[in-house]
């Protein structure tokens, strides 16, 4: 009998977690910004390929418990991982399977989103073509397949410091003394010269960027045997040898032309029949090192044309951060607002202060358009001093904005709303996922598909607790219990365990209301 083959990823578990811009939400908006009518992602058919241990696809599953998900990796053992986190999850709806891409039917089935994250610029040209043919054999009528991958020209600077730390390397076997002695080289050539210089700069960059992951992040993408990033033109090549084409990007806002001069938009007008082409002359100029592309089959019609009006059917939400801690109810107050992609927008209009104050409240929900107009046209008159004249149509200004804004990546639009409440209830019920992910770490994952680190053991082992069952005297108590067992500890200032189990016990007592609605504030409690 063969041996099982043993991959990199056997010997050193990749970083894996909920990736929000690669959720059949995410890829349904986008296609039915541009006219598609895609599945409806409550019950639908997912594949991801390269799931590593499917943390990705468990969160999408505990989410949209009436859809399907399909996981396929390499690695026996993040499978094997995700195989038993799912298992103690009690998840029905999740497959996840080890399997060799190259032994994979190009027709595996009918799926209504495929999923191809952090693979396509980490194999060898074989495996990159059996990944398109599998999107193409596999993906539905009206399917979306997501792919992302490195690109150039942003890349080149990355492909220089891969090689710099594989020469240094090269003595080195062992998988801890390759990304050790990667980042310890980098630092010491980013603070080598008395004046920096450009090439300098690019280093300082690279380091601050890398030092922000996972040092298994840097093992398996700049250290790893294979590191290919590619044009936008070669991919959209490829993609149309397997007879699929451009849909869009996951992130909208990365289409568009924003932050160009004048000039440079002008250029990329004239050739915007092609959006390929255009859209390579965009990554030539902004210097793009990474894209999330969509891809459909060729004969889907595709409607480029967009109107602010579009908006009014979806929900909206916003994940950004405004300057100020709260707002300023002055006439005529500038106030700025800032996306985690770095878009930024200043405005002293008081519609527009009221919308994302209140988005910035009431976040994470997602909430309708219609619901939206009537709550921040009430709040802009009340507290903002709008005040708006007889002939003004406030919906549609309303639209208009918010197609502004998500364009500039400063708002989410939304087919789909996850299943999470913001208030608690008298039992409170968490997510299945994230309570089990409580009792092995401090890192959950949300219903809204995002990752989230716990603040102290007390916020952990209240997750833990949250089943439904439990009311807050029975959480008090209980929560004592996992204190007094040793199962959590609570740590002071000088993050030592606190073993006085009275001040634990005040502690809790004072806490645990405020913590329940922290909780509830971060899509992990259902109705």
């Amino acid at each position: 009998m063969e041996e099982p083959r043993v991959t990199s990823y056997d010997n050193v578990a990749y970083p894996s977690f909920p990736i929000n811009y690669t959720h059949p939400d995410r890829l349904a908006t986008v296609a039915t910004l541009f006219g598609m009518k895609p599945v409806p992602v409550e019950k639908c058919r997912v594949l991801e390929l390269g799931c590593s241990d499917g943390a990705n696809l468990l969160a999408m599953a505990v989410g949209l418990p009436h859809s399907e998900f399909v996981g396929v990796d390499f690695a026996g053992t993040a499978i094997a991982r995700g195989r038993a986190l799912a298992a103690e999850v009690g998840l029905k709806n999740l497959t996840l399977r080890h399997l060799d891409l190259l032994e994979m039917a190009q027709d595996y089935g009918r799926f209504d989103y495929i999923i191809v994250h952090g693979l396509y610029t980490w194999v060898p040209q074989p495996v990159r073509e059996q990944i398109l043919s599998i999107c193409k054999g596999s993906l539905a009528p009206h399917g979306i397949a997501y792919v992302s991958y490195n690109t150039l020209p942003g890349c080149y600077s990355r492909l220089m410091i891969r090689e710099i730390m594989l020469f240094h390397n090269r003595d080195f076997s062992e998988p801890q003394q390759q990304m050790q002695q990667g980042m310890t080289l980098l630092k010491l050539l980013a603070n080598s010269m008395e004046e920096p210089e450009i090439y300098t700069k690019t280093l300082c960059d690279e380091v601050e960027r890398m030092s922000k992951r996972a040092k298994e992040a840097l093992y398996h993408d700049e250290l790893a045997e294979v590191f290919e990033p590619i044009y936008f033109r070669q991919f959209m090549d490829d993609a149309r040898r397997h007879d699929l084409q451009f849909l869009g990007e996951a992130d909208f806002f990365e289409m568009l032309p924003r932050g160009l001069k004048p000039k440079a938009k002008e250029v990329l007008d004239k050739i915007s029949d092609d959006i390929v082409l255009s859209g390579q002359y965009l990554d030539f100029m902004r210097g793009r090192c990474f894209r999330k592309t969509l891809l459909c089959h060729p004969d889907v019609p595709l409607n480029r044309v967009q109107k602010p009006d579009c908006v009014k059917s979806y929900s909206v939400s916003s994940a950004t951060k405004p300057d100020s801690i709260a707002p300023s109810f002055e006439a005529g107050a500038h106030e700025s607002f800032q996306s985690g992609a770095g878009a930024k927008l200043t405005t002293a209009d008081p519609l527009a202060r009221a919308l994302f104050w209140y988005l910035i409240e009431r976040g994470p929900e997602r909430i309708p358009f219609e619901r939206l107009v009537t709550e921040v046209e009430s709040r802009a008159k009340q507290s903002f001093g709008f005040v708006p004249k007889s002939d003004r149509d406030v919906r549609s200004d309303l639209a208009e904005f918010i197609w502004m804004s998500y364009s500039a990546g400063l708002l989410d639009l939304h087919v789909h709303v996850p299943p999470f409440v913001v208030h608690v209830s008298e039992r409170p019920l968490a997510s299945p996922l994230a309570r089990v992910e409580a009792r092995h770490g401090d890192v959950v994952s949300t219903l809204h598909h995002r990752s989230l680190k716990l603040g102290d053991s007390i916020q952990r082992g209240l997750i833990m607790l949250l089943d439904g069952t439990r009311d807050r005297s029975a959480l008090r108590r209980d929560l004592k219990e996992l204190f007094e067992s040793g199962s959590l500890a609570l740590l002071d200032e000088n993050i030592k365990p606190v073993t006085d189990m009275n001040a634990v016990t005040k502690r809790i007592d004072d806490e645990l209301d405020e913590v329940l609605n922290q909780i509830a504030r971060t899509a992990l409690l259902m109705g």
